[in-house]
């Protein structure tokens, strides 16, 4: 008797098209996810634009509206509403954020398994959920105070991101149904997300390639109307709280000033007066890592020569758009930006995968499944990161200072964030050598900010007078006796005995 003996991949192929396999594989992804979204979400330092949203949104909900207005204020109000539910804090808003990069994924997955198939939706959702986007390299040290993910804090990036992908597939729906309805919602979820935040006010253009790309001449009118009125109804109901014009004048006024004179940042140990063009691809890299770039990419190139389709153009233009936006136009660049463009990003590769396995069988199965597999490591590296997540830094400082005996005058902070040590010592904390009695001396890691030549002086002439210790990015100084005093004329600095 002769036995066949068939290639595993032709056994195992045909069995991921099987109902229990897929609700398996979808149950496994969306629990993982639904972890990496909400485990220790409480626990990571507040960051230093969250604090303003968490400030901005408390102060909305209680009739005070004249807090940061140089970003619109959908996502301040949601967060407002939260920490009314949940307690004032960052909780609550962090819940919501991270619910909303669930719903991003989801979109994705529903969006993409109706375009091009379940396993490519799926692996769209498990790549968003599931890798790393951080806020620079040390998105997976404990200590660090960038935490995991962008997504994990109160920013206004994950309600933008999750209504612009909402709108971008309601959009896609209205052109392959001709349901006008749909195009309204595109408008009204557009809406919500520039007034989240502005930068997504770009993917109109998107949008309105849509019907070029059908040649459907015809609906660039209806787009137009129906979008365009849903837009403007919910752009004026939104900004109708905090003032119409007056808000959208001062943000367009703070937009335009900051975009002229840039803003200084820090890139691989480099300051730079304003941004480069490439920050945003530096910051990408940094945030993302190497292996999960290279495979994205990879993907991408994939959807782009392996039978693009109008699918594969509009989500080009959309992540174009942005790329044009944020290297050209804009002169501003922080390390969290690229998450407004990486769904276009996964999308593109996710497809392009799911081409990729049709090329050469079985060389482009054994290709697609080794890269996507390789995955599994940014994965597990960022799971491991938030099972380690804690408080870090400037949230520990107050306890290390009383334990040690220190804690009754000022801190003295150089080369750190005013943003960040205010939220956790408001006016206990001073960056002036003058303002003394000091505690301790903490210096940080931020190249952008000089330190004062007294402290400088103090630390080297006082060094065995000196306690030092480390606190995650902070190195600490406080003295073995007395307090740190100054001279009440140029900031000298000098240690004192403690009084009776």
């Amino acid at each position: 008797m002769i036995v066949e003996h068939r290639p595993v991949l032709e056994v195992l192929i045909p069995r991921l098209h099987s109902r229990p396999v897929r609700a398996t594989a979808l149950v496994v992804v969306a629990v993982a996810a639904v972890f990496v979204a909400y485990w220790h979400l409480g626990r990571p330092t507040i960051v230093n634009d969250e604090f303003v949203y968490l400030r901005a949104s408390w102060a909305y909900v209680h009739g005070n509206f004249s807090l940061n207005l140089e970003h619109p204020p959908l996502a301040k109000y949601v967060y407002g509403v939260a920490q009314l539910v949940v307690g004032q804090g960052p909780l609550g808003p962090r819940l919501v954020a991270a619910t909303a990069m669930l719903g991003t994924g989801a979109v994705l997955f529903l969006w993409l398994r109706r375009e091009v198939g379940f396993w490519t939706g799926l692996t769209a959702a498990a790549m968003w959920w599931l890798t790393p986007r951080g806020s620079g390299s040390t998105w997976a040290e404990a200590g660090s105070v960038i935490g995991v993910r962008i997504d994990r804090f109160a920013m206004l990036e994950p309600l933008m991101v999750f209504f612009a992908v909402a709108s971008l597939a309601a959009a896609w729906q209205w052109i392959r149904t001709g349901n006008r309805w749909w195009v309204a919602a595109a408008g009204a979820l557009l809406a919500l997300s520039v007034t989240s935040k502005v930068s997504t006010a770009v993917l109109v253009l998107a949008v309105g390639a849509l019907p070029l790309l059908f040649r459907r001449w015809r609906d660039l009118g209806v787009g137009a109307l129906y979008g365009g009125v849903a837009f403007v109804v919910v752009f004026v109901l939104v900004y109708l709280p905090v003032g119409l014009f007056r808000a959208v004048g001062q943000m367009l006024r703070f937009q335009a000033q900051q975009n002229a004179h840039g803003h200084p940042t820090t890139i691989l140990g480099t300051i730079y007066p304003a941004a480069p063009w490439w920050a945003n691809f530096a910051f990408l890299a940094d945030g993302t890592g190497w292996l999960l770039l290279t495979v994205l990419t990879i993907g991408v190139v994939a959807a782009l020569v392996i039978r693009p389709d109008r699918l594969v153009a509009y989500l080009g233009i959309a992540l174009g758009v942005f790329l044009l936006f944020y290297v050209v136009v804009a002169n501003v660049s922080l390390p969290y930006y690229y998450d407004a463009w990486m769904p276009f990003i996964i999308s593109l590769a996710a497809i392009g995968y799911g081409r990729l396995v049709t090329v050469r069988p079985p060389v482009g199965r054994v290709t697609a499944a080794v890269l996507v597999a390789a995955l599994l490591i940014p994965v597990v590296r960022i799971g491991v990161a938030v099972v380690q997540t804690r408080p870090s830094g400037i949230a520990l400082l107050s306890d290390a200072l009383k334990v040690r005996g220190h804690d009754s005058e000022g801190v003295l902070f150089s080369q750190f964030s005013a943003n960040t040590w205010r939220i956790y010592f408001g006016d206990r904390g001073s960056m002036r050598p003058e303002n003394g009695p000091f505690d301790a001396v903490v210096v940080g890691a931020d190249a952008r900010r000089t330190m004062p030549e007294q402290v400088r002086t103090f630390l080297d002439e006082h060094a065995a007078e000196l306690q030092h210790f480390r606190l995650d990015y902070l190195d600490v100084y406080v003295p073995r006796q007395g307090i740190i005093e100054d001279n009440n004329r140029d900031g000298t600095l000098r240690i004192e005995p403690s009084g009776p």
